[in-house]
Parts: C-alpha cells; structure tokens; sequence
C-alpha cells in the first residue's frame, strides 16, 4: 500500500512541525567520507553532460557549494537509516538545480547510482495520471464533473451498468481520493494497473466489480485513499485519447518536457540503468513493480514544469496548473488537489506525493510560494520514508 502524504500520524500538531521545518535553521551534521562526496559531484557533472546533450532548455544554475555539501551529508546519513541501497535526488530552489547521488542500482550487475538510473515511482504516478486528464479538460474533451464510467470499457466490450452505483462516479470523485472505492484488488488475481501500464484493455473481471460494487459511504464526502480509483482513472483518460496509454503518456507529458527515461515497463527487458528493489532489512525486495519508472534527472524537469520554471507548450502547462487546484478540503490542514495532497500551515503550502512498489519508494513536492521542489527516489523501502530526507532538504536550503 502506497505510504501517502505526509502520513495520517503526520497531521494536526505533528503536521505544523513537519511544515515549520521548512522555515530557516541550523543543521549538524556528521562528515561525510571525502570518496562519497567525489560519488557525488561526479553525478552533478553527469547530469549537466546529459542535460545538453538530450536538448533539454534549462534557465537554472547550479546549487551552491554549501548547500550541496550539506545535502550530501543529509543523503549518506538517510541511506544509512533506511538502509537503502541507493538514492537519488532531484532539487531545485528559486532557479538553482541539482541531482544528488548515493549508493549502488542494486541490480544484477552493482553500480554507482547516476542521475540517469532508473528506479519506480511507485504512487507518485497518480500525478501523472491526474496530469492526463487535466490535459484533456484543457483541450474542453472532459470535465472534472463528468462520469469516468462512460469511457471505461472491458476487455469482452463490457460497459459500466447504468444502473450501477459507480455509473454516478466522477472523475473529481476519483482524483481527490472520495469516490469510496476500495483501496486493494478484490475483483482479480492479478495487481491494480497492470493491464494499464502494460496498454492492454481493462480486465472483464475489473468491470463485473464495477458493475456490483456498493459504496461503503456516499462518495464526495470523506478522503479514502484508493490505488484501484486510479488505475480506473487512467483506463479512462486513455479511452478518452483513443490512443494506448503510453503513447498518451509521451504526447502529452513526456515529450514535451523533455522526460526521456520516465515510461512505463522501461524494465521489463534488462537494462544497466534499472535499479533493482530492496525491503525493510536491505535484501532484495519480492516481484516487481507494476507501473512507471523514472529518473532523479527527469524528475528534475517535471518539478520545474511544476513551479512554472520550464518553458512548456501552453497546453501542457494549462494542464499542470489545473491538477494544483484545491477540490476536496478534508482538514484545516489537508486538503486534496488532482493526486497531489496539499498540506497547509500558516503561510506554508506544500504539494507532495509519495510513493511504494516492490522495494522502491519515492517522494515528489513543491512549495508554489517559496520556488522550490524536491524529488527523492530510493530502492529501498525501509524506514524513515524518503519524505523525512526531501523535508530535510527543503528546510535546508532556506539557509542559502
């Protein structure tokens, strides 16, 4: 199950700390050997090679040298705790970037981390789901309002029952976590999304589900966080496209950003830039992510285009700023946007999103009103979640 948000336990009072955390303040911390930090400025240097070499427009200088120093330490210390094998991390404050590196891939054949190794997103792909359909209700092809079930359609040419309880489903309800669909997969033996990250129809059994589905609670009325709501949401903007998911995926979000190693089933087939999962204990993790895989170095793009600092096509950044907009206010704290869970404070706001699967997991957020984002990939699952390292690191950076 996806480790969402900053956590129930997170919120209320714990939450105005998490949140005050990113206000300026000082930081000790143990040095770093001098070979890790060498592990690491070798990454920055990648990085800028392989920026300039794919095309990708940046308007963003490198993040200071004090900074960096700092953010090296903080990484070596979080991998050490988790026990992770490697990180990745993409930064940006106010027009300053960087990846940050540490560890191994963890693959069949070990090697250093880079900006370019590839490790599951896990849940942090339901912002790019949302992102779809934000881009066709900027193209007047949906509505936030308008029923997911009438683009859903079976494997054997079923369709959502009008007499069903889910035909009254919106794609607002599906978004924001309140259509009070469940969280697991009780309609087939096989995971949530993988008919849709492999672009194969949605499976009959799913449908049947649908069809006899009854709501524990009225949907539109209480956050519940739902994997199988999403998975539907993106068989859905696919229909809508009328083209496979992943070649929607890459028109409408990839491509244009210049996102070259974010894609789904990128490691299916062998590939030395895949890092492998880990569990809690740091062994290899059990089977194998279902859906997107992306880069600390792509990731670095999608956090720009997120803050309004990479030049995009007006489509798609109409598109990322309807996802930012607030539809469902669960709490004086939490409220939920389009996949992004939106964390307030005083003057504070936070859009963030974390993410699980198979011995990967993530964090992606941003600060609209301070400029400033962080994306933190790992290939380990142990505690403390990667969202305690990208906090760090956002709290850290007001200092520069």
């Amino acid at each position: 199950m996806a480790i969402e948000g900053l956590q129930k336990e997170q919120r209320g009072r714990r939450l105005g700390d998490y949140l005050r955390r990113l206000r300026p303040e000082r930081w000790r911390m143990a040095p770093v050997p001098t070979a890790v930090a060498v592990i690491l400025f070798v990454g920055l240097g990648l990085f800028a090679e392989a920026s300039a070499n794919e095309g990708v427009a940046s308007r963003t200088s490198p993040c200071p040298s004090g900074f960096v120093d700092k953010a090296t330490r903080a990484l070596e210390s979080y991998r050490a705790r988790s026990k992770a094998p490697g990180v990745a991390v993409a930064f940006f404050d106010n027009n300053k970037a960087c990846v940050l590196v540490s560890g191994v891939n963890g693959g069949r054949k070990p090697g250093p981390v880079i900006p370019q190794t590839i490790f599951a997103m896990g849940s942090v792909q339901k912002v790019f789901n949302a992102t779809l359909l934000a881009y066709e209700i900027a193209q007047g092809k949906t509505t936030i309002d308008d029923a997911a079930a009438k683009y859903l359609v079976a494997a054997n040419g079923r369709r959502v029952s009008p007499r069903s309880a889910f035909f009254g489903i919106t794609f607002g309800n599906l978004v924001t976590h309140t259509a009070s669909l469940p969280n697991g997969q009780p309609h087939a033996p096989e995971r949530d999304g993988w008919s849709l990250y492999r672009d194969r129809p949605m499976p009959s059994a799913l449908m049947a589900f649908l069809n006899s589905w009854k709501p524990p609670y009225p949907p539109g009325t209480r956050y519940s966080y739902s994997n199988l709501g999403f998975v539907i949401l993106g068989h859905a903007v696919a229909t809508i496209a009328n083209r496979p998911y992943s070649e929607f995926l890459k028109e409408a979000i990839t491509r244009p950003l210049g996102m070259t190693r974010t894609a789904r089933a990128i490691c299916d087939r062998p590939n030395p830039l895949c890092a492998s999962g880990h569990n809690a204990d740091g062994q290899p993790a059990a089977g194998s992510p279902v859906g997107l895989w992306t880069t600390a170095e792509d990731m670095l793009l999608f956090i720009e285009a997120n803050l309004g600092a990479l030049p995009l096509p007006d489509l798609q950044a109409r598109a990322i700023s309807i996802t930012h907009q607030e539809l469902f206010r669960e709490d004086a704290n939490h409220a939920v946007g389009m996949a992004w869970e939106e964390w307030h404070s005083g003057d504070a706001l936070l859009l963030s999103k974390n993410g699980e699967d198979s011995g990967f997991t993530s964090w992606l957020a941003f600060q609209p009103n301070r400029y400033r984002g962080v994306a933190v990939l790992s290939n380990g699952a142990g505690k403390p979640a990667p969202a305690s390292l990208g906090l760090e690191l956002l709290s850290m950076s007001a200092d520069h």
